[in-house]
């Protein structure tokens, strides 16, 4: 095999790879060989990928003459399991310019030989690792790439990191009316959700389904290849996805995702007009001086001029003052300055529109012309 193809394919398969060795085939990444082309397996039983790279046929190999008496359909798989960390970490350490022969030994030992290089590796069998859905026999439409990622990097930071609230730890993923999908993550202090034109045909969906945050990582490192578009399909409590020669299956949180609607207020009383980068600086330089705990910042809106202070009884007082266009009645606020930062650091924006009201209301922020994304953060003492 090739080295720059194969280490492409393990540094891929990384961040699928169990780390917490509850079963310790699944620190392994699975390759199977048929004729000639290699597929390289790794799952968590959560989140499984799979990436299919062509392999060369030795002169000298002596399997070459069993190979060409068969036909594609009757040629024999041979499989072979591989701690990944240190595979990656010879594979990445091997010349550029030498190809990789791996040769599969008695008592799941494996040889690998590049150049003048030579490594002789324990291995578990590769009977124990753990069966894989089918990923080519789906129904798979395609979803434009531009929009999968302005959702996925409009709520995957508001998803809650709570395990005790199962099925708010990803993204509800829901069908709208005129073909219009909604992606949606809230954590309880916050919420943000998306709406955007997916798929280029309209899917069978009659419902939405919760994507897990590591699945929702691992389908955004997919799409990063593609600036068009990646096939998707969801059957049996799975979503697929493939692209090129990288397949990837996600396992869907089952349960009931929490109704987000009573969430968001239905007015919006006092609604500010501000420059994106000036209130990100500002509030930057303010939370300098927040509370380290409560990571609270206060917001005093009169006239056309947005003050924020913060207090810190080891460390001071802090205050900024910001130009905005407002009409209103003057208000007092707190906020959380993190979850605002965390909004601040996606939204493209020139301006946005932030809609507060007092210590009981949600506020609401949106980009101005990006009506499509919406993001809801509760209030605080501060």
């Amino acid at each position: 095999v090739e080295r720059t193809p194969f280490l492409d394919a393990l540094n891929k398969t990384q961040s699928v790879v169990e780390k917490k060795n509850t079963s310790p085939i699944l620190s392994n990444i699975l390759c199977s060989v048929r004729g000639k082309e290699l597929s390289i397996f790794a799952t968590d039983l959560e989140v499984g990928v799979k990436i299919k790279i062509n392999i060369d046929e030795s002169e000298n190999s002596p399997q070459k003459e069993k190979l060409q008496e068969q036909t594609p359909e009757k040629l024999n798989e041979e499989r072979v399991s591989f701690p990944a960390k240190y595979f990656l970490d010879i594979v990445r350490e091997l010349p550029h310019n030498q190809k990789i022969i791996i040769t599969k030994k008695e008592n799941n030992w494996v040889e690998l030989l590049s150049g003048k290089s030579k490594f002789n590796m324990v291995s578990l069998s590769p009977d124990e690792f753990p069966t894989l859905p089918e990923f080519e026999n789906k129904k798979y439409i395609d979803a434009r790439v531009s929009s999968l990622k302005q959702m996925i990097d409009s709520t995957a930071f508001a998803i809650s990191t709570d395990a005790t609230r199962y099925t708010l730890t990803g993204v509800y993923f829901e069908p709208l009316d005129q073909q219009i999908m909604r992606m949606t993550a809230l954590d309880g202090h916050r919420l943000s959700f998306v709406d955007q034109e997916v798929f280029l045909k309209t899917p069978n969906m009659k419902s939405g389904i919760i994507i897990p945050k590591k699945g929702l990582g691992e389908l955004r490192k997919l799409i990063e290849e593609s600036s068009s578009s990646v096939g998707l399909a969801i059957e049996r409590g799975n979503l697929f996805a493939t692209y090129l020669n990288t397949h990837l299956f996600i396992r869907l949180i089952e349960g009931e995702f929490p109704d987000y609607r009573q969430v968001i207020p239905s007015s919006k009383e006092k609604t500010i007009k501000i420059k994106k980068e000036e209130f990100n600086s500002a509030l930057k330089r303010a939370s300098l001086f927040a509370n380290e705990k409560s990571k609270a910042v206060r917001f005093s809106l009169q006239d056309t001029t947005l003050t924020i202070t913060t207090s810190n009884p080891d460390m001071g007082e802090a205050k900024e003052e910001v130009e905005v266009e407002y009409s209103g009645e003057p208000t007092e606020v707190g906020f959380n300055f993190k979850y605002l930062l965390d909004y601040l650091a996606i939204v493209q924006s020139e301006y946005l529109e932030f809609s507060m009201k007092d210590q009981q209301n949600a506020g609401i922020l949106r980009g101005v012309g990006q009506q499509y994304h919406t993001y809801v953060i509760m209030p605080m003492r501060a």
